[in-house]
């Protein structure tokens, strides 16, 4: 049976799962094996995915879901396959659904400048939620993930220099710190890197640890309690922000990407961006390439974003600041 198969090979694998991936598998093997569990392997062909896929399709599912469901009934088959259990898999023949590459999302520079503003007024200094505006303005100055900002410390503040030494990242679904993603910083070496960290983000941090008497083995951000920030909480935050504001909203993590779209148009070499996003492949980076078109070179070689208002001066760094 379906369920036989399912077991065995969720018992197997679960040591190689990330935490969120072995909660994303739990939930679709749920939904499968209420429908599915007690049939036997011979029902399932190429066809029947075939009308899985059109049924989950009916539901407006997205292509991406429908393939993450189908990529869990399959790879359940082969694992069986592997280990003699089943002579061969029946999901021969079958075929995912094609995907097209989600378009970046980024803000433009008067956009994050207007949000940036915006929120340094609603959470003016002194403010018991300055920490909100703080995360906004980290996200947009170093690209950094969600997870990486939620995951920061004092001590990774370099105190002689201006970047910021990024090492872990929180998870959201284990509640716990994590390696973070992407390039290895030499072969064989830890997964680690410097991101900027211009003066305006350094004294508002430094602020927060002072304001908030934060201890060195503590997170910046946190909660009233003092557990690190539950990003799936902040998000309703962040949506409220972006409502209160008015412009056009985008996600979190489309920050990063306005960040990282910015530093390229300022005239900032690929390799450098690459190594302050935490890419392993440059291909990544270049992705951003084409949404700048020819504005590179003829923009400011320093790259900053401001809440201030345009001035005929260079670019500053990003600032809630009047």
């Amino acid at each position: 049976k379906f369920q036989d198969e399912a077991t065995f090979w969720l018992e197997s694998s679960r040591n190689h799962f990330s935490a969120a991936h072995l909660k994303r598998v739990k939930g679709i093997l749920a939904e499968v094996m209420q429908r599915f569990g007690h049939q036997t392997l011979d029902h399932f062909t190429a066809a029947f995915l075939t009308n899985y896929q059109r049924e989950l399709k009916n539901r407006r599912q997205s292509h991406s879901t429908i393939n993450r469901k189908t990529e869990v009934l399959t790879a359940i088959f082969n694992h069986s396959v592997r280990h003699r259990r089943i002579p061969y898999t029946p999901a021969i023949g079958f075929k995912k659904m094609p995907i097209q590459k989600d378009e970046i999302c980024f803000w433009e520079k008067h956009e994050a400048q207007s949000f940036l503003h915006f929120c340094a007024n609603k959470y003016p200094d002194g403010h018991s939620h300055r920490w909100i505006y703080v995360s906004y303005l980290l996200a947009l100055n170093t690209g950094l993930r969600a997870g990486e900002i939620w995951g920061l410390k004092p001590f990774d503040i370099v105190e002689d220099g201006e970047t910021l030494f990024i090492r872990r990242q929180f998870n959201r679904v284990t509640r716990d710190f994590d390696l973070i993603k992407g390039k290895r910083n030499s072969k064989g070496g830890s997964l680690s890197r410097h991101v900027p960290c211009n003066a305006e983000v350094k004294r508002e941090l430094l602020k927060l640890i002072a304001q908030g008497n934060i201890q060195k083995d503590e997170t910046i951000f946190m909660t009233s309690v003092r557990t690190p920030i539950d990003h799936d909480r902040f998000q309703k935050i962040f949506k409220g922000d972006l409502k209160s504001w008015g412009g056009r909203a985008i996600r979190f993590h489309d920050q990063r990407h306005t960040a990282l779209t910015q530093l390229i148009a300022s005239g900032i070499d690929l390799k450098t961006v690459q190594a302050i996003a935490g890419h392993e492949d440059i291909k990544t980076t270049m992705n951003y390439v084409h949404l700048i078109g020819g504005s590179i070179g003829a923009v400011a070689k320093n790259f900053s974003l401001t809440a201030k208002a345009e001035m005929s001066k260079p670019l500053r760094l990003i600032s809630g600041e009047n």
